[in-house]
């Protein structure tokens, strides 16, 4: 019993997944055509139709941790607005910051490879979290282990510190959903090219109500 119920859940879920993209697609086509003929507005909603459906078994992804389903666009767009705002915000601070570097010289910098687990079981989150470090002028996401360690290169002190202190890995925790165990951590590379993670400072985060 406990199986088909989440199936049906799973059903569900890819209804309303199926639809963000198709509405998503279709935007996108009458926004780059640029008119509402009627060939374009027969067309546009056709062509989205075939592409949506044929696209959304790509956009479906097993859970790193757990058995669940996640799609890409299953997510609250205006969370994820609020999220896109503050990390423009966070975008221009860090290319202010960088351009002091460029001004100084090496006298500001301090560069150095930080480690950290957020352990997302949503793989759309790990991703978005990675790109929004590399977006961010100052950090690069250098790599991603199994175990949610990620490794990532920041140029200054105040580059580190706005990864270390987990605001934004506990704001992509809220944008999915999430909870998630974040911490700094010493990384120590093992005989099998794995990633073994040593605490250093453990800060436990629990985001929003947890859903697929």
């Amino acid at each position: 019993m406990q199986g088909s119920t989440q199936e049906r859940k799973i059903e569900t879920n890819s209804i309303l997944a199926w639809l963000k993209l198709f509405l998503i697609i279709l935007a996108v086509w009458f926004i780059l055509s640029g008119t509402f003929k009627l060939p374009f507005v027969i067309y546009g909603p056709v062509a989205s139709l075939v592409i949506s459906i044929y696209c959304l078994p790509l956009c479906k992804f097993k859970g790193i941790r757990t058995d669940r389903i996640y799609y890409v666009f299953n997510i609250n767009p205006f969370r994820f607005l609020f999220y896109f705002i503050w990390l423009v915000g966070e975008i221009v601070k860090s290319s202010l910051s960088v351009a002091k570097v460029v001004l100084i010289g090496e006298k500001a910098m301090n560069p150095k490879i930080l480690w950290f687990k957020a352990d997302y079981d949503n793989p759309t989150a790990r991703t978005l979290l990675a790109n929004s470090i590399t977006l961010t002028p100052g950090t690069v996401t250098l790599d991603i282990f199994d175990n949610g360690v990620y490794s990532v290169h920041a140029l200054t002190d105040s580059a580190a510190e706005g990864l270390i202190d987990g605001r934004m890995q506990n704001k992509v925790a809220d944008l999915f959903n999430e909870d998630i165990d974040f911490h700094p951590v010493e990384a120590m590379i093992t005989e099998g090219n794995e990633i073994e993670a040593i605490p250093l400072s453990k800060r436990k985060y629990r985001g929003r109500a947890k859903h697929l």
